[in-house]
């Protein structure tokens, strides 16, 4: 989902080297290491990851194999190369507790595994001279692709009358098209250490954000704001994953202006047969 966005932006002004996940398992070792030395790259952009919570919650060791140990191999040869390393990370390195959103200097303290997962590879990260940590979260986009939230929202709204949604969980809705450029303006700016970076806004429940969905795409299905305990799940949650930013805080439009911008695009690729 983002690494089509950043790829999409980044092309139209840099030469970008992005092989798909059948061209290169990221956990391989050795093919990582030749395919960095070989690009020889001004910086390498960190994007894929296990981010199916539950599953990591299910599989540790594959989780942590994926978000942290290949990101240990990528820094070994980023360091050797002296190549600059862009992870991207996630505000669920946090416990939630807090009552506001998160800042760059608050401490994380993950309650799952996907969350100590990613952590753990912020750590790895910033042991070399040249990095940039980038913590969003509650991304959307993807387009006809798209099996996350905002999608699924709109599939059940279309066959249901009601939509239980939980009213316990707030944060920042961020649109992948938004954030790539952000990416960029970091990396144009010289930026190092730990952002966060998300969509502008007041933060939101994922009740409220699905009542925006539907409300924008015209539907007239009720939705209804449950606690998350209607929707037992394996792995704990933090209830709080807004976040703000010290330096990047209005970078990114609001995160309603980008929903609605998605959900055209959603609307339109709808209308294109056969794509």
């Amino acid at each position: 989902m983002l690494g089509q966005s950043v790829c999409r932006h980044f092309r139209l002004y840099h030469d970008v080297i992005a092989p798909t996940r059948a061209e290169l398992d990221i956990c391989d070792e050795r093919a990582l290491r030749r395919q960095v030395t070989q690009a020889r790259p001004d910086w390498v952009l960190h994007l894929a990851a296990l981010t199916d919570v539950d599953l990591c919650q299910q599989q540790p060791e594959l989780a942590y194999q994926v978000n942290t140990t290949a990101v240990a191999h990528l820094a070994a040869v980023c360091q050797d190369l002296d190549a600059p390393l862009l992870l991207m990370s996630s505000i669920a390195v946090f416990d939630g507790r807090k009552t506001s959103p998160y800042l760059e200097d608050d401490l994380p303290a993950p309650v799952n595994v996907y969350g100590q997962s990613k952590w753990q590879a912020e750590q790895i990260a910033a042991t070399l001279p040249h990095h940039l940590i980038v913590r969003s979260g509650w991304l959307f986009g993807g387009g006809p692709a798209d099996k996350k939230f905002v999608s699924k929202i709109l599939s059940l709204a279309q066959q249901r009358a009601r939509l239980a949604v939980v009213d316990d969980k707030t944060g920042s809705p961020t649109f992948t098209d938004d954030l790539a450029p952000g990416l960029e303006r970091l990396l144009l700016d010289g930026q190092r250490g730990v952002v966060h970076l998300v969509n502008s806004g007041s933060p939101v429940t994922r009740y409220q954000l699905a009542a925006e969905i539907v409300r924008l795409a015209g539907l007239a299905t009720d939705v209804v704001p449950v606690p998350s305990t209607h929707f037992p799940r394996l792995a704990p949650r933090p209830p709080m994953e807004a976040a703000a930013s010290h330096y990047t805080n209005g970078w990114l439009p609001s995160w309603s202006v980008a929903l609605q911008t998605y959900l055209a695009q959603l609307a339109l690729w709808a209308t294109i047969p056969d794509r």
